[in-house]
């Protein structure tokens, strides 16, 4: 049977019907904890659960305002996270944008994760009907149909950008055939409690192991969407590659597995819009570099991998996610005089 939905020039996105034969999704239990963390487990999920639910009962417009204030309440009491996103802002556009420029989008950044958090809660307790009013899709020239048709499956590079969780369910929702590779969490109750959410929806969620490169060739081979994030520091086994003009290190995972494939790379980012829904862009398909020289394709791939997610992120500054430790691994031989993480910087704006 078909799964594949239909989008049309504008973006719109007709849904396939389900697969009836498909294997149904089961929610595991508490019971892999210890009673220390089934406890914890049980604290977390029903404040989660009553927060989610007010927030879902309340007027929107309150529930974006209340997560505003919780987001900016973060901004003033957690100076770590706050001196951490202001630096890397620096780094970013440092060289192009005055100190209060890159302040006022450090702000902006946090009133942006304010309307993502009060998204984040209501999600598990709205309809379908809902997250289909809050998302669109804008892929005017089919890249994704076109790629799909080829029947080698469709790398699709994603990146921390807005309210993803959000743009997840929507997929979910339309039944693309999209497996997402994704890394558990330190620790085990906090991903249970963001699976929950995740696969409420749907959607097909791969955790990184040992094996899963050839987990991804099997899903490229069933013609699948195969959700890769390219957007965190990699450490010592990345490929270490331009991004905003500072070397960083990053996977190497979209261009190996797209290269060796025979497939293409399809960048998919959020971002909202004025009126406060997001559309997910779908830009212009990386064909891997094929030459007799892998790790020079890769590293050729990689860097184009890098650049659509650093453009994506000049286009829209407060939509990503810049508590990422992104530069922390610093190429071999690198003199401390140009380590990015030492740089000086001014007060953030509204913190004394």
């Amino acid at each position: 049977m078909d799964r594949h939905p239909t989008t049309t020039g504008e973006g719109n996105v007709t849904p396939a019907k389900p697969d009836p034969t498909a294997e149904p999704q089961h929610r595991d239990d508490n019971r892999g904890f210890d009673p220390k963390k089934r406890f914890q487990y049980f604290l977390i999920r029903v404040t989660l659960g009553v927060l989610g639910r007010t927030f879902a009962w309340m007027p929107e417009k309150w529930a974006y305002g209340i997560g505003i204030k919780i987001s900016m309440f973060a901004y003033r009491k957690a100076p770590k996270f706050r001196k951490l996103a202001h630096r890397h802002l620096t780094i970013a556009f440092g060289n192009e944008k005055s100190p209060e420029e890159i302040g006022q989008l450090l702000l902006d950044t946090y009133v942006a994760y304010g309307r993502n958090l009060a998204e984040y809660l209501m999600l598990p307790h709205k309809s379908n009907a809902w997250v289909e009013s809050k998302v669109v899709f804008h892929d005017p020239l089919w890249h994704t149909r076109t790629a799909l048709e080829q029947g080698k499956g469709v790398v699709s590079l994603g990146a921390h950008f807005g309210s993803w969780e959000l743009v997840g369910a929507r997929l979910g929702i339309y039944h693309y055939p999209l497996a997402l590779i994704v890394k558990a969490q330190r620790d085990a109750i906090f991903t249970k409690l963001i699976m929950e959410t995740r696969t409420k929806w749907g959607n097909e969620y791969i955790f990184k192991t040992r094996g899963i490169k050839e987990e991804c060739f099997r899903q490229l081979k069933l013609n699948k969407l195969l959700g890769l994030l390219a957007d965190q520091n990699a450490s010592r086994n990345g490929v270490f590659v331009d991004f905003f003009g500072v070397k960083a290190s990053t996977v190497r995972g979209p261009a190996e597995i797209a290269r060796n494939a025979g497939t293409v790379i399809l960048p998919s980012f959020p971002a909202r819009n004025p009126d406060g829904t997001i559309t997910l862009h779908v830009l212009e398909p990386i064909v891997p570099a094929r030459t007799d020289d892998e790790e020079a394709d890769i590293f050729e791939t990689t860097q184009r991998c890098a650049k659509a997610i650093e453009d994506f992120a000049r286009a829209h500054p407060t939509e990503y996610f810049w508590w990422h430790k992104r530069w922390a691994t610093r190429p071999p031989g690198e003199p401390e005089s140009e380590n990015p993480n030492k740089i000086e910087l001014p007060p953030a704006p509204g913190v004394k």
